[in-house]
């Protein structure tokens, strides 16, 4: 299934909820290519300043590419992460600059996906421990503050049932609204 229109579509939530299985079946079904940063990994590993800098100069900068380029584009992780993790770690990040970046990426007509769980019961992060079930339903409750004052039209995902293709019929709906 090829859209016929320009997509920007950002999924992003807590570790653990599958959103780069989502993303690489949504990626299958649309034709559109997938993004994730190869950065993404060992700048959170190590000191996470990397993420700052990719907020105040490489996101406009990509806003700026989509937008002259029409390319379409599905991220896997986006400026929102940026929000809920820089609040649960206590990061320092720009929130004016952020908001920019919303507004930037609302202009463009993006659709943000947060994938969530109703429960993160047993759930622990992959590559820190320290992510665990209380920190993932904590960091999901920045990615809920996200969304009060996102200006991209964005959705909830729940995927507590990992059923793959009603997640990806979801978000397939929501695209062409």
């Amino acid at each position: 299934m090829i859209l016929d229109k320009q997509t920007i579509l950002m999924m992003v939530g807590p570790d653990m909820c599958g959103k780069t299985n989502i993303i690489a079946e949504l990626s299958n079904r649309t034709g559109i290519k997938p993004f994730k940063a190869s950065s993404e990994h060992r700048a959170f590993l190590g000191s996470q300043k990397s993420f700052l800098n990719d907020l105040l100069y490489a996101d406009p900068r990509v806003c700026d590419f989509i937008k002259q380029m029409g390319v379409s584009v599905l991220f896997d992780r986006a400026f929102p992460c940026e929000y809920a993790y820089s609040k649960h770690f206590g990061r320092k990040t720009d929130i004016r600059m952020l908001k920019r970046v919303d507004e930037m990426y609302a202009d463009l007509g993006t659709k943000i996906v947060v994938c969530t769980r109703n429960s993160f019961e047993g759930i622990q992060d992959d590559l820190d421990a320290e992510i665990d079930e209380w920190a993932l339903k904590k960091i999901s409750s920045h990615y809920m503050d996200f969304l009060s004052w996102t200006k991209c039209k964005s959705m909830i995902l729940y995927v507590d049932d990992e059923n793959l293709d009603r997640e990806i019929e979801e978000i397939l709906k929501f695209i062409n609204e």
